[in-house]
């Protein structure tokens, strides 16, 4: 009986021995997504290592203001949240961004909607996106266009930009003109040429490759809560 008991004992010791290993918390990365990314990226944020709303969404951005801050803190820069990055983004003495007594910001704020397109949901357009393809912007005020290619897309559409370097200059100038050089904050009203049909959108981009589109009833990262400053420019570009 009691060699009976000893072994029910280590089998149990074994198992939760098991489960602690299995259960042992995996580092956030690139790809994860849920309000625990929310929390860094609005902390980061903070400390001035990350300039893009935060999304919920664990992407190359996110990975990059992960690294620098790494970098800044003097740990490893792997571009994953573990146990010590996580301490020290919430740790008091923090590392920060070195302040600047001047900020320097190209933007100037849209002008008055000069031309319009169709309202169509996000849900119809999706479809008839092609991941790699090539697509027409224009900004709805100035009548300016570029030219971006489709990436992806699961709450709204995700462009980039052109692979050669001389159709991305010209790009890179525009959208920097329409929506700033770093502060990816800024949005304005675009109208999407597909399928020969102009319908109205709403952009935004991190100042390094990634733009974000929203069409009607697109959605953003954070929670699949809607974007009300994508949604207004979308109603003034309306038809």
């Amino acid at each position: 009986m009691k060699r009976t008991i000893a072994i029910l004992l280590i089998l149990c010791l074994l198992l939760t021995i098991g489960t602690s290993i299995g259960e042992e918390e995996q580092p956030m990365k690139q790809g994860d997504k849920g309000e625990e990314v929310v929390r860094v990226q609005t902390r980061l944020f903070d400390l001035g290592f990350y300039t893009y709303k935060p999304t919920g969404s664990f992407q190359t951005v996110t990975r990059s203001a992960v690294v620098a801050y790494q970098v800044a803190a003097g740990i490893m820069s792997d571009g994953t949240v573990g146990a010590e990055t996580m301490n020290l983004l919430f740790d008091r003495s923090a590392k920060r961004v070195e302040f600047h007594a001047q900020i320097p910001l190209t933007f100037s704020a849209q002008g008055a909607i000069t031309q319009k397109g169709g309202a169509v949901s996000w849900n119809e357009i999706k479809p008839k996106l092609v991941a790699g393809e090539k697509y027409r912007l224009i900004n709805a005020a100035t009548g300016e266009d570029v030219t971006l290619v489709y990436d992806s897309g699961e709450n709204h559409a995700e462009f980039r930009l052109p692979v050669y370097a001389y159709e991305r200059t010209p790009v890179v100038k525009l959208l920097n003109k329409w929506l700033g050089e770093t502060n990816s904050f800024y949005k304005c009203a675009v109208l999407l040429e597909l399928d020969g049909q102009r319908i109205a959108a709403s952009i935004q981009w991190d100042g390094n490759g990634r733009i974000c589109v929203y069409f009607r009833d697109s959605r953003s990262h954070v929670l699949d809560l809607p974007d009300a400053e994508h949604e207004s420019n979308i109603k003034k570009a309306a038809e």
